[in-house]
């Protein structure tokens, strides 16, 4: 009974330290539903700061992609410039594949941080 009593409580402070991963939202390009704007075929959305909105890919690049995001890391150089993954829309030339949903939603993330 002892050992179960331990258990339980290291569960209980192992599961309130875990990482937080319901801060972030991961989109695919295959479960995406729309024109994807993206180069690559997931990124991981999540919020840092305030309501800098932030991009990583699989292979670990951060990608800033709001305003705030982008004023914040400016002079930064682990934060990538989104350009380099950011699509041209093939309907109208000059134009870039709008990602506002990405945005959208990781402002949700800020809010229920």
């Amino acid at each position: 009974m002892k050992n179960f009593c331990l258990f339980s409580v290291l569960f209980l402070i192992l599961s309130c330290s875990a990482p937080a991963e319901k801060n972030t939202l991961k989109f695919t390009k295959q479960d995406y539903i729309g024109d994807w704007p993206f180069s690559i075929n997931e990124i991981e959305v999540y919020c840092s700061g305030y309501k800098e909105i932030y991009g990583r890919t699989s292979n670990g690049k951060i990608y800033a992609l709001n305003g705030t995001a982008k004023g914040a890391s400016n002079n930064d150089p682990s934060i990538s410039d989104v350009e380099e993954i950011w699509l041209d829309d093939p309907k109208f030339d000059g134009l870039k594949i709008p990602y506002v949903d990405f945005i959208t939603q990781g402002l949700m993330i800020c809010e229920n941080k």
